[in-house]
């Protein structure tokens, strides 16, 4: 009996060595270890092109008329902001949990912003949900009037940028923003300049801001004075 006890332990062994040698194994393209982690991570859906190239389908301006939208040689442009002009362009769709990429560039002295989790009310739209910052921090006025919570990146008026990454005026810029759950991590031009839980900041700022306590809304896009443009805009769902 004693020594059928040890050939269990010694096949067990065998075994368990041969399951783990296993699990690293390539399956197509991928390892099984790497594929555990994505579904863990949650599952990606198909990129969603918000913006056509064409016109503003799918699009509508907020709290005014989307007059001063246009789309230019496959761009879309804000033409900048006068009387009876929406304040924002807010996409029809709701959205949860997602990755969203825009690409942008400004005239100097721009001061905009990307929405997202946000309610199509007329205004305050950064508060009732949430923006980050798109700002010239190489314009000397912009730098002398707005807070480090409101530079380029910031978490508007809520977190300032774990980086300054502006480039210049004409230049194109690149951002990235992630929410899953309360997590949100933005980077522009691969540099990451939040990474937060919208849940953690103080009672305080989630009064005045609750829109970090939203679990959806709609993404959106800032009309100021100064002309912007964007030729991608594309988000995926997080399942």
């Amino acid at each position: 009996m004693k020594g059928s006890s040890n050939n269990k332990g010694t096949s067990t062994n065998i075994f368990r060595r041969h399951f783990v040698r296993n699990l690293a194994k390539p399956l197509g393209a991928l390892t099984l270890l790497p594929l555990l982690n994505l579904n863990a991570a949650g599952v990606r859906s198909p990129w969603i092109s918000l913006f056509n190239g064409k016109d503003l389908t799918g699009l509508k301006g907020v709290n005014g008329t989307s007059t001063n939208w246009k789309v230019e040689n496959g761009l879309l442009v804000s033409t900048g902001r006068e009387q009876g002009n929406a304040s924002w362009i807010a996409h029809e769709r709701v959205f949860d949990d997602f990755e969203l990429e825009v690409e942008f560039r400004f005239e100097a002295g721009c001061n905009s912003g990307v929405f997202f989790r946000t309610p199509l009310f007329k205004k305050s739209p950064a508060y009732l949900g949430n923006e980050i910052q798109i700002a010239d921090m190489s314009d000397a006025a912009l730098q002398e009037k707005l807070t480090p919570d409101r530079h380029m990146g910031a978490l508007y008026t809520v977190a300032p940028p774990a980086v300054d990454i502006a480039k210049k005026p004409g230049q194109w810029h690149r951002m990235k923003v992630r929410c899953v759950g309360s997590h949100c991590q933005v980077s522009i031009n691969q540099q990451v300049v939040q990474d937060v839980d919208l849940t953690k900041f103080s009672d305080e700022l989630k009064e005045s801001h609750p829109g970090l306590l939203r679990q959806d809304g709609h993404i959106g896009l800032q009309s100021k004075d100064v002309r912007i443009e964007f030729r991608l805009i594309r988000i995926r769902e997080i399942r």
